[in-house]
């Protein structure tokens, strides 16, 4: 199988083009100008392609002929879509109606949308079921709801596309701009003796479902084999853990006793208290996750404590 994956040098492109390679898949990769693919990822095979390009997104397509296109790329930080909407918009949802636009024909697509979508939902109607409208509260979120119309209306036309909105998902290799990635980061540095034992934390009072990057690639597997053409369907577990409970998993694994610090700098302009997915419908595809937090957490503390020593011998 031909396999393009967009924003394959991304957190879960790279856990998602790795499963692709053990398959014996033919995996293209995406990458902006100028970027240089991982080093852990040499067997695939990478080409320039920026999603404000009509143009660079037609020449990816020509030169890799995928027969299955997973869309990851994406301006995916909600603190960075508050500094510049505009350019997270023209990247998230033009940007996506582009690439559906230049698909070879027969080409099936897994788009990555999220479920910031569903903006605040009362804590009794959660988990949220799919059909729940759409009320996003961040330029972001706003911005692959926008996507998700332009791939609904591609599957109209007969396009085999499909949605998953992603809840919270971490583990090795996430971006430092995410929370728990963060604290796992200021954790290693506290337990190498780099820095002294206070944890500086956001608001940890909001709860979100999460899953292990692992397990979301699975689902996304699973969903653009099996997922019906211009349905979403959510990634994640139904259960919701609030971030203080997280951070104190983290500490305690890291064995620092560090303790916490408000940081004003980390909070959100505004924050969604609870997100948790009904993720029956993908469930009822055969999927379900199989890696338990705790080992999730455990594996994020020891990535980052191995990328700070690494980093120490590089110095």
């Amino acid at each position: 199988m031909r396999a393009l994956v967009t924003g394959a040098a991304g957190f879960a492109g790279c856990h998602l083009v790795r499963s692709l390679l053990a398959d014996g898949c033919e995996v293209w990769g995406t990458l902006q100008a100028g970027h240089a693919p991982p080093a852990a990822l040499r067997d695939a095979r990478w080409l320039p392609m920026e999603l404000a390009s009509a143009d660079s997104i037609a020449a990816a397509m020509r030169e890799a002929r995928p027969e299955r296109v997973f869309h990851l790329a994406a301006q995916a930080s909600v603190a960075d879509s508050f500094v510049d909407p505009v350019a997270t918009w023209e990247v998230n949802a033009t940007g996506t109606l582009r690439l559906v636009s230049a698909l070879p024909e027969g080409a099936r697509l897994l788009f990555i949308s999220s479920a910031e979508v569903y903006g605040a939902v009362p804590e009794d109607e959660q988990p949220i079921p799919e059909s729940r409208p759409l009320r996003p509260t961040n330029p972001y979120a706003a911005s692959k709801a926008a996507a998700e119309m332009a791939v609904v209306e591609a599957a109209a036309r007969g396009v085999p596309a499909v949605i998953a909105r992603s809840f919270s998902h971490t583990g090795p290799g996430q971006d430092g701009r995410f929370a728990l990635s963060a604290f796992a980061r200021q954790l290693a540095e506290i337990r190498a003796g780099r820095a002294e034992p206070v944890l500086r934390v956001g608001n940890l009072q909001a709860r979100r479902d999460y899953l292990d990057v692992r397990d979301v690639v699975r689902a996304y597997r699973t969903l653009i084999e099996r997922g019906e053409p211009g349905q979403a369907y959510n990634v994640g577990t139904g259960e919701a853990h609030s971030m203080a409970e997280l951070v104190e998993m983290l500490v305690e694994l890291s064995g620092t006793g560090a303790r916490l610090e408000t940081d004003p700098a980390r909070f959100r302009p505004v924050d969604v208290p609870l997100l948790c997915g009904d993720a029956s419908a993908l469930r009822g595809l055969g999927w379900a996750p199989e890696i338990p937090l705790r080992r999730t957490l455990a594996e994020l503390l020891e990535h980052e404590e191995r990328a700070l020593a690494a980093h120490a011998e590089a110095a």
